[in-house]
Formats: C-alpha cells, sequence, structure tokens
C-alpha cells in the first residue's frame, strides 16, 4: 500500500521513471536563460569529471607527494589539480591557494576556524548592508562573539569599524558582503584594521565577485591589504559548487592546513577537477569575460530601466559595478506573476525577500551565466524586452530561442570541438 501524493506515489517509485524525469528536466535546463546571481553554468570541458569514477574516490595527497598513497584512487591525475590551482593563483595573483573547501560555506567555517580563536570577536557586515545571513549564527555555533558593521551601499562605515575594533578582542574581520552592486573599499578597511588592531586579521568573502575580481574588474583585496580572501566559485566564477581561499602569507596558508584535517574530509575530488579545468580554460579570457558580464549587467540595468521597472542604483555610475541588477517590484503579487510567466517561456530570475534597505519581494538579477554563454548587447535587448511583455501577458514558445539566436561565442571550448578533436563530450 503507497499513499498517493498529488498523482505520485510517496513510495515504491519507479527509479527509471525517476531517472527520465531528470534527464528531461536537464534537457529543459539546458535551454533555459539563467539570470539567478548566485549560480552559474560549468562548462562542457569542466563538467567531464563530474560524470566520472572520480565522484566515487578519496585523495588526500599532494601532486608529487612522495608519501606512500592510502588511497590510490587519484593518483594518475593528481597533477591536475596542481595545473588547475597554479591557474587560480595566476589569475588572484596569489602565492597560495586552497581548494579544500567544498562550498562557500565550508571555506567560511575553515576561514573562521583557522583565523580566529573560540571566545574572540568576529566582525562581519550586517545583513541590511549586503551581508550574508548565515555568518552571526554561524559565529555563534563556533563559538565566536558576532560583532556587525554597516556598510551600506558598499561604502565603509570607517568609523564604526574603529570603533568594533577599538576593544581590541577582534580576531577577524570578515567582509562577507552577498547582496552587491557596489561593491566595499577594501583598501579603506585594511588602513583602519593596521591602524587600531593590527593583529586582526582582514578576510574578504568575494563569492558573488570573485569571477571579477579574478578577471581584474574588481580591486583585488590582497593588492589591498587583506590578508586573504576567496568564497565559492560557481557564482560570477564559472565553476562548479566548490570553495577556494587565497592568500600571500605562508603562516595563514599552514594555519589553513592545520584547520582543514578536521573540517574537511574528502574535499570532492571530481569537482575539484571540474574547477581545474575551468580555470585553466577560462584563464585567458578571463578579463574579457570580466569586463563583458559587467557590461551586460549594466546594459540590462538600463533596458530596464527604460522599459518602466525601478532598477535599484544611480544611472550615472551604471547602476552596478558588479554581475547583479536589483529591480524593486510593485508588492509580492506583481513579483511571483512576472517570475511565473518568465519560467513559463524558460527564464529563470532570482526572487529576494531580503535585499538591503528594500523591503519585500524584489528580483535580483545576474549576467553571469548568459554572458558565460556568449550574450552581447542584441540578446540583453532582447532579453530586456521579453521581461517587460511579461509584466502584461504569458511569453511565446520562442521567445528563449530568439534571445539565443543573437549570442556569440561562448566563453568555453566549442562541444562539438570536444566531441571531434577530443572524444570528451557526449551531449
Amino acid at each position: 500500500m503507497t499513499e498517493e501524493t498529488g498523482g505520485r506515489t510517496a513510495a515504491g517509485a519507479d527509479p527509471l521513471m525517476l531517472g527520465r524525469a531528470i534527464a528531461d528536466a536537464d534537457r529543459r535546463a539546458a535551454h533555459a536563460l539563467n539570470l539567478v546571481p548566485s549560480e552559474n553554468r560549468v562548462s562542457p570541458l569542466a563538467s567531464v569529471p563530474l560524470g566520472s569514477d572520480f565522484s566515487n574516490r578519496y585523495f588526500f595527497n599532494t601532486a608529487g607527494d612522495p608519501l606512500f598513497w592510502e588511497f590510490r584512487g587519484g593518483e594518475d591525475i593528481a597533477h591536475i589539480e596542481a595545473l588547475g590551482s597554479g591557474a587560480l593563483k595566476r589569475m588572484a595573483s596569489a602565492r597560495y591557494c586552497n581548494v579544500r573547501p567544498i562550498s562557500g560555506m565550508s571555506a567560511m567555517i575553515l576561514t573562521v576556524a583557522a583565523l580566529s580563536a573560540p571566545g574572540s570577536a568576529v566582525i562581519s557586515v550586517d545583513q541590511d548592508s549586503g551581508g550574508h545571513y548565515a555568518t552571526p549564527a554561524l559565529l555563534g555555533r563556533l563559538g565566536r562573539r558576532s560583532r556587525l558593521l554597516g556598510c551600506p551601499g558598499g561604502r565603509v562605515d570607517t568609523a564604526g569599524l574603529a570603533r568594533a575594533l577599538a576593544p581590541g578582542d577582534v580576531d577577524l574581520v570578515y567582509v562577507d558582503v552577498q547582496n552587491c552592486v557596489r561593491v566595499p573599499d577594501f583598501a579603506a578597511m585594511s588602513d583602519v584594521v593596521r591602524k587600531v588592531s593590527p593583529a586582526t586579521r582582514l578576510y574578504v568573502d568575494a563569492s558573488h565577485y570573485l569571477g571579477l575580481v579574478l578577471g581584474g574588474l574588481v580591486d583585488n583585496p590582497l593588492e589591498c591589504g587583506a590578508d586573504a580572501f576567496g568564497g565559492s566559485t560557481h557564482k560570477s566564477f564559472p565553476g562548479p559548487h566548490k570553495g577556494v581561499i587565497f592568500t600571500d602569507a605562508e603562516e595563514i596558508d599552514e594555519s589553513l592546513r592545520a584547520a582543514q584535517f578536521d573540517l574537511v574530509s574528502s574535499h570532492h575530488f571530481a569537482e575539484t577537477l571540474a574547477l581545474s579545468l575551468a580555470a585553466l580554460e577560462v584563464e585567458p579570457r578571463i578579463a574579457d569575460y570580466a569586463r563583458s558580464t559587467n557590461d551586460n549587467a549594466r546594459r540590462l540595468a538600463a533596458a530596464l530601466a527604460d522599459a518602466g521597472f525601478q532598477v535599484h542604483g544611480d544611472p550615472g555610475s551604471g547602476y552596478t559595478d558588479t554581475h547583479q541588477v536589483w529591480v524593486a517590484m510593485d508588492g509580492p503579487a506583481a513579483a511571483y506573476a512576472l517570475s511565473n510567466r518568465l519560467a513559463e517561456a524558460g527564464i529563470r530570475v532570482n526572487l529576494q525577500s531580503s535585499m538591503p534597505r528594500m523591503p519585500g519581494v524584489h528580483l535580483r538579477l545576474g549576467s553571469n551565466e548568459i554572458t558565460f554563454q556568449g550574450a552581447g548587447p542584441q540578446a540583453i535587448e532582447e532579453l530586456a524586452r521579453a521581461l517587460a511583455t511579461a509584466r502584461e501577458r504569458p511569453l511565446g514558445p520562442r521567445t528563449v530561442s530568439g534571445i539565443r539566436a543573437r549570442f556569440g561565442p561562448p566563453f568555453y571550448t566549442d562541444p562539438e570541438k570536444l566531441r571531434v578533436e577530443a572524444g570528451l563530450c557526449t551531449c
């Protein structure tokens, strides 16, 4: 006896049917236009390891490690992780790169554990200024005392930072802005930390704008005086769900490696290989990709404003310095109606109810994934027209294909080239 729920069985479901449902949904997803700023698309080349045997394997050794291999599954291709780390270090202009975190949150836990002591205070950005919702609670769970800093619109409250540092009990300033059209002034923050509390570490969680930092569009936190930076690798950077941490300081790298022994067991070897391939593949074009991503975000913001949308930001400065575009909606009903019409046509948008100083439900759009796939000015204009139309009525069945027809070459290797020359792609 099985319980029927919405026409489907809650138990005893046929795994083959469920597998076909996943395959069908995946085919539809391949043709969708995704405007979610916290997501990106892994290239055909970088996706190869994700369906391989290496998803099943542990890998603890370092390439060239003279010690014996306890787990042999990654031995033959250990060098690929080292090559990928090298590409990441070059893009970040960093001496050290840690690819052990399995996500941005994993990188946060590892950083807090390595760079602060239990009982110490950790300063992070308040949610009203775009800070990550989970940071204060996570600090409490790890036995740290949370102290919040205002940073509205990316403007650093230097006086407030100095006051927060003054008691002398702050081990770490953790800059965790996730909702950002303006990036904080890392150099200004570093100046305050060095003057008021020189022993305090400054870490920048660049998860959302990591691809823009690596592409030179956003200031490199290390060059601005930060001790380390990093975050997730699947937002503005077009990689898999992983995390990465960069530093120039040997003692910080050693502290991270000491902490990872207890906090990260498997670092998901297939995803690490995918990150390596993604880094090596995009490195020659990372500057063009970063610039195009921001150009497309500004172009989308301006086109939506011209169409009557309430776009957040200053039009005189292009609305946004990142890949994010914020659009204020006239109440939840209008927001959900627009999102539903777009989703039915294959355009995915991100509804947010925790935007800085924007109460209610609004759109947080991202240009990162469509830029990676080849969107340029004409495609962005068509996309803006589609969003404007969807305010009033459903979109036609060929809307997405019409927008895609305007795409130029993507920022990744042509799947046909992979299929023919390397035999790698089965897409």
